[in-house]
């Protein structure tokens, strides 16, 4: 079961690099991690809360004892979470961020969330799953309070409800889905789903393979889209490719001697 890996990072035009992006792999091929985490502006060691995510993430892996999955990624965010609070004596005051994990099992892929950083899945160039951010303006929409992410929501975006690190205990958000030959997925901060519409991805990535030159390009054109305020920018993709067994089988017989 091949899977092509690709990401990307920018520092946008902030003065700090506050994202932080990881893929690991086992040694044969049949599971693999994906990682975003954005430190959270305006909060000083943002960027230390987020690495601490990736590195959290990396060494949960690496103990290679993974059961329960969704249990799995539960206890990356609650170790993080403990790990960040360790960073300023009073919890209260510990920096935050966002994170969102993807973790492939063969043919199932689960996923967990806090905050505003996104997973969207898609099969035949088609979104069918997407993370809800947990942030004052998603739950306005649900809400019904507003309608969409319009000029007077867009001072709100920043304000979520939902972190690494602080006071308040993880309750990350975490769904399955079983895997179909083709599937793609991608994982982002904000700073890059501000600025590309979701449903053109798969189009772009069509010309811009992910394993190739399509991370750096997508993140090119959000750089482009975010003008002079544009946020720290990162991206991961993942695209199962199922061996053609069938085909090769075939070719074998047309050549076989007798």
């Amino acid at each position: 079961m091949p899977w092509k890996f690709g990401q990307a990072i920018n520092i946008g035009k902030r003065s700090e690099q506050q994202d932080r992006i990881g893929i690991f792999h086992t040694g044969d091929g049949k599971r693999h991690l994906m990682v975003i985490a954005d430190g959270m502006g305006g909060i000083p060691k943002g960027g230390q809360a987020a690495q601490i995510v990736v590195d959290t993430a990396e060494q949960a892996f690496k103990k290679n004892r993974i059961r329960n999955p969704e249990l799995f990624l539960e206890a990356i965010c609650s170790q993080s979470h403990e790990k960040i609070n360790q960073l300023e004596a009073d919890s209260s005051l510990a920096p935050g961020t966002t994170c969102v994990l993807l973790y492939i099992d063969k043919r199932q892929a689960y996923w967990a969330h806090i905050g505003d950083s996104r997973l969207y899945h898609y099969r035949q160039g088609r979104l069918i799953n997407q993370t809800l951010d947990h942030s004052l303006v998603q739950l306005m929409i649900d809400q019904g309070v507003i309608e969409d992410r319009g000029s007077e929501a867009r001072s709100l975006q920043n304000q979520l409800y939902k972190r690494l690190g602080g006071a308040k205990k993880p309750e990350p958000d975490i769904h399955t889905d079983a895997l179909k030959s083709g599937d793609i997925f991608l994982l982002c901060s904000d700073g890059f789903w501000q600025f590309i519409e979701k449903d053109q991805i798969p189009a772009i990535l069509q010309n811009h393979p992910l394993d190739q030159d399509g991370p750096e390009h997508l993140v090119t054109l959000a750089l482009q889209n975010g003008g002079p305020h544009c946020d720290n920018i990162s991206v991961t993709l993942a695209q199962w490719e199922q061996a053609q067994t069938g085909f090769i089988q075939k070719v074998r017989c047309l050549f076989k001697k007798d």
